[in-house]
């Protein structure tokens, strides 16, 4: 989920919105809520109606799930991976020649994916997955390098909406993927292996800070600029030498990658929170770890689409990049990679098409825009709608519309659609929520909903909600994912 910026609103940018769909105990008189109590506090937890079976099944996903996290803290590892789950089910390269009566995959500057899985019907449109892969984070500036005070330097810039003082005082991992002049690639992440060292950015001790951080407005407290990430303190060379820190940090990477300083401007070197995701609460019911927005929506989504076996329509799930700062580039959602991708699909695995149809079988689809909701916090409940808001252990969280500022930029979901996507997740007994992000005029955040609407395909935005969204440890309920999982199984095999 992306953000509104301030004094900006994106077009294509979502309210990340949530309440809660009443279960079925509590629809009846006896058990309805007053009307101000949200209905949460009036029926049961996911947990609670678990059986000793599936109890063993959400905590097996859920390993797999941080482990997932853990070895995926990037767009391109993101990508990797489902790529990877997608060979292993026997899905071929659609950009190949010849057919691929099983399904597909495409792929697109090595940051975007689509998966496509062929259907009986091919004339009533797809059944369309969106997630993203990308995260708030730290990028490397190209010219990155620099030292001041005895000490050596990495120069970052800010990816997405992230909230700057919480990158502070932490250990950070660098992943990098390096591409030199000669076409080499290079690929690394360091700060991982309980071995390595760390990287991280300092912060100014509580005696000097009230000038400089304390008495400022908390955007002006923490300038960008600032946020640069510390390499090294023992130098190189003879103590006449010039830029003797530096020297340790380039030796360094030519002895370790074969990487010179010029080779950094060709290269996208990520910092990230360092370490793997963990349980969280005395009775691990949680999960924490960096990257759940939107990488929790890609795990089950392609868990999801590679379970169902012949469906009725044809499936796509595409694994969007450049989600968190407005969907603009060549791998983000507003590019032309769904027709692509749609084209490929009715080509290779029906039997074939032209462009009016397949601009006509898009117009047809229906999706869900899977991101993370943000759930109800209650230390700061005076910016939630109560009503409305996301609680974990409630399942996924249905958003019908989306935008800020009076639905400005919002892609919102038909009433038709929308009791739609209701009957298929209860026919399916899937436990779910209505929700919306929080009070009006408290912000905004934004999805991807909106680039597929520009295709006429009708979509409305699902996930699981979080706490400490895009902060560097995101923190979900393990019940809400295996109930994202199964909620988007059930949306591909039956809506």
């Amino acid at each position: 989920m992306s953000t509104i910026p301030p004094k900006t609103l994106n077009p294509r940018s979502k309210t990340a919105n949530h309440s809660a769909s009443v279960a079925k105990k509590a629809a009846s008189k006896k058990n309805s809520p007053p009307k101000d109590k949200a209905p949460e506090d009036y029926r049961p937890t996911i947990w609670e109606n678990m059986t000793p079976s599936q109890k063993t099944e959400v905590e097996s996903l859920a390993q797999e799930y941080r482990q997932f996290l853990t070895e995926a803290k990037t767009e391109r590892t993101t990508l990797a991976k489902v790529l990877s789950w997608a060979k292993d089910a026997g899905l071929t390269d659609l950009a190949k020649s010849g057919p691929a009566p099983g399904g597909g995959y495409l792929v697109h500057h090595g940051k975007l994916l689509g998966l496509a899985i062929p259907g009986a019907k091919n004339d009533e449109g797809f059944n369309l997955i969106v997630t993203h892969g990308d995260a708030p984070r730290l990028d490397l500036k190209p010219r990155c390098l620099y030292e001041s005070g005895g000490l050596g330097f990495f120069k970052s810039n800010l990816y997405g909406g992230l909230k700057k003082f919480q990158w502070l005082a932490r250990p950070l991992a660098m992943w990098g993927f390096c591409v030199l002049k000669d076409g080499r690639e290079v690929t690394f992440r360091y700060g991982e292996d309980e071995n390595d060292p760390v990287l991280t950015i300092t912060d100014l001790l509580p005696h000097l800070d009230s000038r400089v951080q304390r008495d400022k407005k908390l955007v002006d407290a923490f300038p960008a600029e600032r946020l640069n990430a510390l390499l090294a303190s023992r130098p190189f060379g003879q103590p006449n030498d010039k830029n003797r820190l530096k020297k340790t940090v380039t030796d360094f990477l030519l002895s370790r990658w074969g990487l010179t300083e010029d080779d950094l401007i060709s290269s996208e070197i990520e910092l990230v929170p360092a370490g793997p995701a963990k349980e969280v609460g005395l009775d691990a019911s949680l999960i924490g770890g960096y990257g759940q927005d939107d990488r929790l929506s890609t795990f089950v989504a392609a868990k999801a689409i590679l379970e169902v076996k012949k469906p009725a329509k044809p499936l796509l799930l595409i694994v969007f990049d450049r989600e968190e700062i407005g969907s603009y580039g060549s791998t983000g959602a507003e590019t032309n990679f769904i027709t692509r991708l749609a084209a490929a699909a009715l080509t290779k695995t029906a039997k074939g098409t032209d462009w009016l149809t397949m601009t006509e079988t898009l117009a047809k689809s229906q999706a869900i825009s899977a991101d993370v909701e943000a759930a109800f916090d209650p230390t700061f409940k005076e910016v939630h709608d109560e009503l409305n808001a996301a609680r974990l252990g409630y399942g996924p969280c249905l958003t019908r519309y989306t935008g800020g500022a009076g639905k400005y930029g919002a892609s919102e979901a038909r009433a038709e659609y929308m009791a739609k996507i209701r009957r298929v997740f209860d026919e399916a007994q899937i436990a779910w929520q209505s929700s919306l992000l929080g009070k009006q005029e408290y912000g905004g955040g934004g999805t991807v909903a909106l680039s597929l609407a520009y295709h006429g395909v009708s979509v409305v935005d699902c996930g699981a909600p979080l706490l400490s969204m895009h902060s560097p440890f995101e923190i979900a309920s393990k019940a809400d994912l295996w109930m994202a999982k199964k909620a988007l199984k059930a949306f591909l095999s039956n809506a």
